[in-house]
């Protein structure tokens, strides 16, 4: 349910860090749970509840109709770790959990019961412990080239740029043959088709010629016929 935040969602929000704080659960826990119930990024719920601690403070009739304890809700002060520290404590932590321990109770004996101390050493811990690894590679040594190596390397660079060369060139006349013989397939295609046009227009002409052959002979008849009766009128007294 994103958008804006009603008095019952705030209060459930104030609700789920007491919650988590009592279990001496990360209060970024709260954040994330609620997050998942109304449909809101774990962030944007941090950043609302500690904008709303401020209102709060500003605003004692509305804190009073939430019914919210700001003193359940102060905000820590942030007590960064030296270089020094963070080793220290990560070694201890360590020790600790190889002998048995697990992460949680080796923080809460090393902070000495103080929960607050014990969530930062548990934070801590956890997130060195998620952080990847540098990945690259420190030379100890600038590494000289001698004359020769130069030499390898520019005769390597020649060498690869010629074989692209000669691929560009080998894609290129690949392309020019295919584009050939597509050309001749498509004329071969028209010729045939030209050749099939001929037979059949020849085929029309040798039936235009027996036609007009038996239209002669037709009018020849009929001339016989007509000059017969013409001749055999003509004798008649």
């Amino acid at each position: 349910m994103k958008g804006l935040w009603n008095d019952n969602e705030i209060k459930m929000l104030f609700d789920e860090v007491e919650k988590s704080k009592k279990e001496s659960q990360p209060v970024r826990k709260a954040f994330e749970n609620h997050a998942v119930k109304f449909n809101r990024k774990p962030n944007s719920v941090r950043n609302y509840y500690y904008a709303e601690i401020d209102r709060l403070k500003n605003d004692a009739d509305r804190l009073n109709s939430l019914d919210i304890d700001l003193k359940l809700h102060e905000k820590l002060k942030r007590n960064y770790f030296s270089n020094e520290e963070k080793n220290e404590i990560i070694t201890k932590i360590k020790s600790l959990v190889n002998k048995g321990f697990s992460v949680r109770k080796a923080c809460m004996q090393l902070s000495g019961g103080d929960v607050t101390s014990m969530l930062r050493y548990q934070n801590k811990f956890r997130t060195c412990r998620e952080q990847k690894p540098n990945n690259v590679l420190k030379f100890r040594k600038q590494m000289q080239l001698t004359e020769g190596d130069l030499q390898g390397l520019f005769f390597g660079v020649v060498k690869l740029i010629r074989k692209s060369i000669e691929e560009q060139v080998n894609l290129e006349n690949s392309n020019s043959e295919k584009k050939y013989q597509d050309e001749i397939r498509r004329l071969i295609t028209k010729v045939g088709q030209k050749d099939r046009e001929l037979v059949f227009y020849k085929n029309d002409n040798s039936r235009l010629k027996t036609e007009i052959l038996s239209l002669k002979k037709q009018l020849m008849f009929k001339n016989c016929v007509v000059a017969k009766k013409l001749s055999a009128k003509n004798m008649q007294p």
